[in-house]
């Protein structure tokens, strides 16, 4: 038997823009899916859930490495699924991470990134590849599609998530956002200069650490989003309750529609907002920039 985990992560400017060609700034969570991989009599078996990108990973690593005899997969996952914090990539790559180890003895990375991209996309409708790459490099930076993810040390030390309770799948506000690019594509085409814009001013604010400025930006990224459709109600009501708690900005992270949204605090008043939110919300303050896919004792 052989193991792996990778790690979560929160988009923190950019996301739905990034499919287009804008940069989205993104960081690893302090939550790890793990994967226990060993072999079997015949097939593909997940005993989990998370069954489509688990078995579809490791189904690509054996093919690709000629390994014909089965495989028993088991997940263990710190990483609330369907609310956007990279659930399917970290199990897609610690899946296929496990079975490199496997059937290899070593973890092949650029066999494990492909793999864990096939993954991701038994999930979601054209994903931007944003996930599966902070999965499999951990840290944190400037993400552009078809050139992958540039390491930053953003200097952020730790971030408010807010489980908002409500599932929902990326590929529909994916597809929700593609139907409001052609319907309106002028007005589209004016968000996707502001949302560039903005995430270059914050690339800027998170190197130098300054907190009222990324709080300031996440208020006015979260107002693109509500432009491009794929804000909620109950979004707005997490959003709003950071603000009146003390939070400096917050806006959803992900697909939107429900799952996860992120605020930014002072530092001696995070544990307060947090804790207060936890009263309506499940709330996290996970560690973030952390290490990416990673063998680990089974």
């Amino acid at each position: 038997m052989r193991c792996a985990s990778a790690p979560g992560k929160v988009i923190l400017f950019g996301e739905h823009f990034v499919v287009y060609g804008v940069p989205a700034l993104v960081v690893s969570l302090g939550l790890r899916a793990k994967v226990y991989a060993e072999r079997s009599g015949g097939g593909v078996e997940v005993v989990e859930e998370h069954s489509e990108p688990v078995a579809s990973a490791a189904r690509y690593v054996a093919e690709r490495l000629g390994y014909d005899g089965g495989l028993r997969l088991r997940v263990e996952s710190e990483i609330p699924r369907a609310v956007g914090l990279g659930s399917s990539a970290a199990v897609s790559i610690a899946s296929a991470a496990a079975t490199s180890l496997l059937i290899r003895g070593e973890l092949l990375g650029d066999l494990v990134l492909e793999a864990g991209q096939a993954g991701e996309r038994t999930v979601h409708y054209n994903p931007s590849g944003i996930d599966t790459a902070i999965a499999f490099g951990g840290g944190g930076g400037v993400y552009r599609r078809g050139e992958g993810l540039r390491q930053e040390r953003f200097r952020l030390g730790s971030i408010i998530v807010i489980d908002t309770g409500v599932e929902r799948r990326t590929g529909e506000m994916v597809e929700r956002v593609r139907r409001f690019a052609e319907r309106e594509p002028g007005r589209f085409r004016r968000v996707m200069e502001e949302a560039a814009a903005l995430v270059e001013e914050a690339g800027e604010a998170l190197n130098t650490g300054d907190l009222e400025a990324v709080g300031a930006l996440m208020n006015r990224n979260q107002d693109l989003l509500r432009v491009i459709g794929v804000s909620s109600p109950i979004i707005e009501e997490a959003v709003s309750k950071a603000l009146e708690l003390g939070a400096l900005g917050a806006k959803l992270t992900g697909g939107g529609g429900g799952g996860c949204v992120i605020a930014v605090a002072e530092e001696g008043k995070i544990d307060e907002v947090a804790g207060r939110l936890g009263g309506r919300f499940r709330v996290m303050v996970p560690r973030l920039m952390v290490e990416g896919v990673r063998e680990e004792a089974c």
